[in-house]
């Protein structure tokens, strides 16, 4: 359907093919049509599933036999179609009786004669062979180099295990599952649920058995096969963690596993319901083409989020992690009917480790709670630039069912107050244990729990789009209280966003403070719920104003236009109570040239008070712009950055520095022995940019560290060949193979790219990785390979190696772009 005529006039931006929901607005649907977006439609309630494979995974074969019971659904019932997805189905039947059948690209469709009836109940078992292309994913078994790891592991999440089970694959069947996994004994084997035990064969196989025990929906089935040691944790309430890693990086356990017992302890605390499974696991895989996946008992996470002590100053799996273990309850306990309720998924897996840092100190406390609701409201502000589309609807995009849904769950803390929501959400797991939900559940679940009836909040921030823009200004007045008329200090509100029937007014209590000179205050919490707004502070002992504060903290996800003096900003910068208010001050002060004494003397201030790393990376990088525009003493603070203890705040100085000054060299020839990896990395590139006569003596000192994804020794090979070293070329080309993983690839694909330079194994490497089953791979591998081919000599490479090879049709068509 296209673009309905009216659209444009009722919008400020263009969304895509949609239509408004019919009147009278219903507030349990989305306020935007979007069809196809409710369940689909099934004959039949499948409560139980049994998969038995074996694999050949040099071939990418697997070899299966899937048991399917089920209740009928509806009176009669004469087809049943099974999602699978190019799979060669070899027998089909019902019981013990074949059935007739029929498949298509997408689909095995079965004939039930007689037909079924109402409250039957029966089992369809297919055996089949499939190579699948997506749902499952067979890793290194194929490398030449004989390096890479060897895996299978899968990814059901959307709806991809209907690329190597027929099954049904949607989110609203919720089914018993049983896996039995025949493999090479030398192997681990692990999948969901409770481990039934392991039977040795006498070919040298073993068979795997595992079950769950309660109900859950089908993309969540999980296997995941390759050499790991097990380590267990029990957490306080006796949940028994398995926490999987590689043999050979002993060393990497506990830094990756860091606050894992610690935050399945808050999570039972804070919902209140307990760990709703038997165990859980968490097994890193190579290749993996997401961040993590939270099938039921048994997480896969990407193994580039494994780290060491010292990798974890960079990247710690600690937010992924607390995020795949809320979904235990969040998404496997209680699951989303349809696509349009995926934020009670994401939006509370998010939100989650967002109060997990606020009651962890050591991850930021409240200042990093501050920091990181800032962020969501951010995306969320920066999804609505491009459409003003609600969080309830199944093309909402990852900007909505992640941060500004979780931030909507932060909102419903601070409106209807946090042990309030607790308790919510607590009747909310209980009441659809095992269950799927909509979101009109979670309503629901205001009303049964605390008698209330929030439409007004789920219409303006679930079931319409955008977000408020206010326009704040304040002066000094007087107000009625009681019989008498008292000094205040008035506050002008105006919402200024656009306005239409997606769109309107925002209903929202707003905290407004009045700080005077004297470092005391005065606050109102005040419903603000038209487009106009008056508030009232009031000031009973007539105190100077010093700075006005419009939703301390930024509980409130907006847009805020509020015009203050310097003044004003110094104060704030000064004495508000709140980092993040601070911290909305300080940057107010950026670009000012004409006060760049007093700025520097801020920063200075700002540098010796503020311990979260946001601000100080701020004061460092402001510091950086005043020195660079006639301040050189602003260096000083920027030589402070480089040196501060906080990993983030020394990126944030190397980062505030394009050229070098001869002033920092020393400063910045140091970090060369930094803790950090990343740190290492880009000073080394920019001190071989700024220093090009010192560049040997630069990669000499770093030539035996290799970093994350060999990140280090990348940037060393791209300076050493820029500079004539010919192997330099070839060591990029080959960490540009399948031997390695594939973020490492990517760097060295990077290196090639910006180097303008190939090899024919470079080219080989390239193309096998364009092939690739890992999208994230093969996009980089397409980019770099499109860009090389622009030179007529790497063009004319790439087509020498590619007539030397055998493409399939679709290869064929990736690559002819390339040698024309």
């Amino acid at each position: 359907m296209g673009f309905m005529k009216n659209m444009l006039l009722l919008l400020a931006v263009v969304l895509p093919t949609i239509m408004w929901a019919q009147s009278p607005y219903v507030h349990t649907s989305t306020y935007i049509d979007a069809p196809g977006s409710e369940p689909r439609e099934r004959p039949v309630d499948i409560e139980r599933m049994t998969l038995d494979v074996r694999f050949v995974p040099e071939q990418g074969l697997i070899k299966g036999k899937v048991t399917h019971v089920f209740n009928v659904l509806q009176k009669q019932v004469d087809t049943i179609l099974f999602d699978a997805v190019s799979i060669d189905i070899k027998t089909v039947t019902l019981g013990r009786h074949s059935l007739r059948y029929r498949s298509t690209d997408t689909s095995v469709i079965v004939y039930c004669e007689p037909p079924l009836t109402w409250d039957t109940k029966d089992s369809i078992t297919f055996t089949y062979e499939a190579k699948p292309r997506k749902g499952i994913y067979f890793v290194g078994w194929n490398d030449p180099s004989k390096r890479m790891r060897k895996q299978i592991w899968t990814q059901g999440q959307g709806i991809d295990n209907r690329h190597w089970i027929p099954m049904y694959d949607e989110m609203n069947d919720k089914m018993i599952t049983e896996t039995i996994t025949t493999f090479d004994s030398s192997y681990a084997v692990l999948s969901n649920g409770t481990h039934l035990g392991t039977k040795v064969n006498t070919d040298g196989t073993k068979t795997w058995h595992y079950t769950m025990t309660r109900p859950h929906a089908s993309y969540l089935l999980m296997l995941a096969i390759g050499h790991y040691t097990v380590t267990e944790r029990i957490s306080k309430s006796g949940v028994k963690q398995r926490l999987y890693s590689y043999p050979e990086y002993p060393e990497r356990i506990e830094p990756t596993y860091r606050y894992s017992s610690e935050s399945m302890d808050f999570l039972e605390e804070y919902i209140g319901i307990p760990y709703p499974w038997e165990l859980y696991s968490q097994v890193p895989v190579a290749d993996y083409i997401f961040g993590a996946m939270e099938n039921t008992t048994a997480t896969i996470f990407g193994d580039f989020s494994q780290t060491d002590a010292r990798g974890w100053l960079d990247r710690s799996y600690v937010g992924t992690n607390v995020h795949e273990l809320t979904h235990q309850w969040f998404g496997d306990l209680v699951t989303a009917r349809s696509q349009k309720s995926v934020w009670l998924q994401e939006s509370f897996a998010t939100y989650y480790p967002h109060v997990f840092t606020r009651k962890t100190p050591a991850l930021g406390g409240e200042d990093g709670y501050q920091w990181g609701r800032r962020g969501m409201h951010k995306a969320a502000l920066g999804a609505s630039e491009k459409d003003r589309l609600p969080i309830v609807n199944p093309t909402a995009g990852s900007a909505r069912i992640y941060p500004k849904g979780a931030a909507v769950l932060d909102m419903m803390a601070y409106t209807f107050g946090e042990d309030a929501l607790r308790r919510v959400i607590k009747n909310y797991l209980e009441k659809h244990m095992y269950q799927t939900v909509e979101t009109n559940d979670l309503y629901l679940a205001f009303q049964d729990t605390l008698g209330l009836s929030p439409e007004w909040f789920f219409d303006q921030w679930l079931y319409k789009g955008g977000e408020p823009h206010y326009k704040v200004s304040w002066s000094t007045s007087a107000m009625q209280q009681g019989a008498s008329t008292i000094p205040s200090t008035r506050v002008d509100v105006e919402q200024i966003h656009h306005m239409d029937e997606l769109t309107g007014p925002f209903r929202m209590p707003i905290v407004v403070e009045a700080w005077y000179s004297d470092n005391s205050h005065d606050r109102v919490r005040v419903d603000i719920t038209s487009k106009n707004a008056v508030v009232q502070v009031p000031n009973p002992r007539n105190k100077q104003v010093a700075f006005v504060l419009f939703d301390p903290a930024s509980y409130v996800m907006k847009k805020l236009s509020f015009d203050k003096g310097w003044d004003e900003k110094l104060a704030q910068v000064k004495h508000a109570p709140n980092m993040i208010d601070r911290y909305d001050a300080l940057e107010a002060m950026r670009g000012d040239s004409t006060r760049g004494k007093e700025r520097i003397a801020v920063l200075k201030d700002a540098l010796q008070r503020e311990t979260f790393s946001a601000m100080r990376s701020e004061v460092v990088q402001q510091a950086a712009e005043l020195a660079r525009n006639g301040f050189p003493e602003a260096w000083e603070l920027v030589k402070v950055g480089l040196e501060d203890k906080q990993t983030d705040v020394r990126k944030a100085a190397i980062n505030s520095v394009s050229v070098i000054p001869e002033n920092l060299r020393s400063a910045f020839e140091r970090l060369l022995a930094d803790s950090s990896y990343q740190i290492i990395q880009t000073v080394l590139t920019k001190l071989a940019t700024s220093f090009p006569k010192r560049t040997e003596s630069y990669t000499g000192k770093v030539k035996d560290v290799r970093g994350p994804h060999e990140r280090v020794r990348i940037a060393r090979l791209e300076i050493d060949y820029a500079n004539g070293k010919a192997a330099a070329l070839e060591e990029l080309a080959d960490l540009a193979g399948p031997g390695w993983e594939f973020i490492t690839r990517q760097n060295a694909m990077g290196a090639l790219k910006r180097l303008g330079s190939s090899s024919s194994l470079a080219v080989e490497n390239m193309l096998q990785a364009l092939f690739s089953t890992n999208n994230r791979l093969s996009a980089v591998a397409l980019s770099t390979l499109t860009t090389l081919s622009e030179i007529t000599s790497n063009r004319l490479a790439i087509r020498q190696i590619v007539e030397k090879q055998e493409l399939t049709k679709s290869q064929k068509q990736l690559v002819e772009p390339l040698v024309r």
